[in-house]
């Protein structure tokens, strides 16, 4: 399978689940109300922060494990991934352990909540401390998939996963309002997904469990590279999460609300960008094994092209159409107080996302080290714009502080750019982009200024600026010349 393919089929079930968040959210926010929106999320926003929960490990399973099958080496694989579940079953049980007695003892007081909300946000954070391991374990068998290029079999399996969960989750919020009862719900469908996983690697791949066969030797080579992107992990899912951690502490649970819904659409959109990491990663992982492949630069480049374009058209669009979207999809009130930050925040992920590609190459180049640097970078860029955002500008402030920090992104992509010689920032199209949807785009903003609040006009004009720039990269992409197999 092509890696277009294959980012094609890792790309299906995100796309799915971004279409059908943007339709749930207003529904969640409306049943649950603001205080029980906020809780949720505060679950969810403690649990990012936990993202270093494997130590890495994962990531350094998958990794050798590529590379032993570039080399066609199946009992070194059937040996990592022995390992690797021997470690991993007792650490996420541990972590998952550790997340909520934190989140049981220290959340009622650090989350802006009311005294009655404690016992509810205990309960929330003890199903979500389960939920957290079965997550996390189940995208251990999940690398295992994709480090066997098994990106259809994922797909599948993660839409009819999201479905089981969204679709239930509305209707409890609906007929509930309990948080809890939501996340209790997201907890036993994550279980279910890991049973798939297991199950369908004992028949396809002919590995399970393999405790007994767990190497010293195996465990030894992988700990520096665990350790490196371990480090990398943990900075990204503390100093990636900080500005709703501090935002929990200082906003009032209205303003957290939005900030959140924001986010959680730039979040949407820039997990898109997760269906070339996968193919990005284990792709590049077997160019270290067998040379004749296609190299990190032909990898880069057509990962690079095939994605840029679609995310400068959601950042210009966002820009031009904020208020009107918000307003048709969140209602007047709500939408006009949440369109200065919507835009953004929106770009920060966009350019988040397009860093993706540079950061999925470090692992398999053996370069961790240099992201942790980006990363940390970008954390405390992140940490000072929350702080000198919000005392300053308010909600509107953590914003622009937000789409500072991750600048320090693009340099980490310049930087591999650099490392494997491809193009990426430096092409001549990457420009011509820019330059052409930056002005089609200045034309619909300068439309909109002349006909004001007529949304009957605002309508098919924002269809018809997506539409001539969707149609204008699909015939790109058709053009695109495919890293050779």
């Amino acid at each position: 399978m092509s890696l277009k393919k294959q980012t094609l089929w890792s790309l299906a079930p995100l796309l799915v689940v971004t279409v059908v968040n943007l339709f749930s959210v207003p529904m969640f926010y409306h049943s649950l109300g603001a205080e029980m929106y906020a809780l949720w999320f505060y679950v969810l926003t403690f649990s990012g922060s936990f993202g270093f929960m494997d130590l890495g490990l994962g990531v350094a399973v998958g990794r050798y494990m590529g590379v032993a099958m570039g080399r066609g080496d199946q009992v070194a694989v059937r040996s990592y991934w022995a390992t690797g579940n021997a470690i991993a079953i007792p650490l996420l049980g541990c972590m998952a352990l550790v997340f909520t007695t934190i989140g049981v003892v220290f959340g009622p007081k650090w989350f802006n909540i009311a005294p009655q909300q404690a016992s509810l946000l205990r309960s929330s954070f003890i199903a979500g401390g389960v939920g957290l391991f079965f997550s996390y374990y189940g995208q251990f068998w999940n690398n295992l998939s994709q480090a066997h290029l098994d990106f259809k079999f994922l797909s599948i399996v993660r839409i009819a996963i999201s479905f089981l969960q969204i679709f239930p989750s509305i209707l409890i919020a609906y007929f509930t309002g309990n948080p809890f009862l939501i996340i209790l719900w997201t907890t036993i469908t994550s279980g279910l997904q890991l049973l798939v996983y297991i199950l369908h690697a004992r028949k396809n791949y002919s590995l399970g469990f393999h405790l007994r066969e767990a190497s010293w030797a195996d465990m030894h080579e992988m700990a520096s590279y665990t350790g490196k992107t371990f480090v990398t992990l943990l900075i990204n899912s503390l100093l990636g999460s900080v500005d709703r951690l501090i935002l929990g502490k200082l906003a009032p649970a209205t303003a957290f609300a939005q900030y959140n819904i924001a986010t959680n659409v730039g979040g949407r959109i820039f997990g898109l960008s997760n269906a070339v990491m996968g193919p990005v990663f284990h792709n590049t992982s077997r160019t270290m094994g067998d040379s004749s492949q296609v190299t990190p630069a032909e990898i880069y480049n057509e990962t690079f092209r095939s994605m840029f374009g679609w995310y400068l058209l959601a950042g210009v669009w966002a820009t031009v159409w904020a208020k009107p979207a918000l307003q048709l999809w969140l209602g007047t009130q709500l939408g006009s107080e949440m369109k200065p930050i919507l835009a953004p925040i929106l770009i920060g992920f966009c350019i988040s996302a397009i860093s993706n590609i540079s950061g999925s190459q470090l692992g398999p180049l053996n370069r961790v080290e240099i992201g942790i640097y980006f990363h940390i970078a970008a954390g405390l860029l992140l940490l000072g714009g929350v702080w000198i955002g919000w005392y300053f500008a308010g909600i509107k402030g953590v914003a622009y502080g937000f789409l500072a920090s991750r600048f320090a992104l693009v340099a980490q992509d310049i930087f591999v750019i650099r490392l494997v010689h491809g193009e990426g920032w430096f092409a001549r199209e990457t420009w011509e982009q820019i330059a052409i949807q930056s002005l089609i785009g200045l034309g619909f903003y300068l439309v909109v200024s002349l006909v004001g609040d007529a949304r009957y006009v605002w309508i098919p004009l924002a269809l018809l600026h997506a539409g001539v720039i969707i149609f204008w990269l699909l015939k790109e992409s058709i053009r695109l010349k495919p890293a050779r197999a």
